[in-house]
């Protein structure tokens, strides 16, 4: 995919790539990063973020009301990403 005169700027300028903004931390920012969005979710939902993929997961598998607005692929999508920082967090937590 071509990228923009835009984004080849600020490749040129920052030395960095747009569509991939996170690939210049290190290892301890990333963690940082993860670590604040881990507290955040959990701060808003009131309970762990392992807690919170299985409540989802029960919903949608039992097809129970969603919250309004969201869509199943909506909730999936969500399930799916929360995965991915637990993830990520236990791979960088070794």
């Amino acid at each position: 995919m071509a990228r923009s005169v835009l984004e080849n700027r600020i490749v040129k300028l920052e030395g960095r790539n747009p569509a991939r903004p996170y690939e210049h931390l290190s290892d301890e920012e990333l963690d940082a990063r993860l670590a604040a969005i881990s507290v955040r979710i959990e701060a808003e939902a009131g309970v762990k973020m392992a807690d919170y993929v299985e409540a989802l997961t029960r919903a949608v598998s039992a097809d129970e009301p969603l919250p309004e607005g969201m869509t199943k692929m909506d909730i999936q999508g969500l399930i799916a990403s929360f995965r991915n920082l637990a993830s990520i967090r236990s791979r960088h937590a070794q």
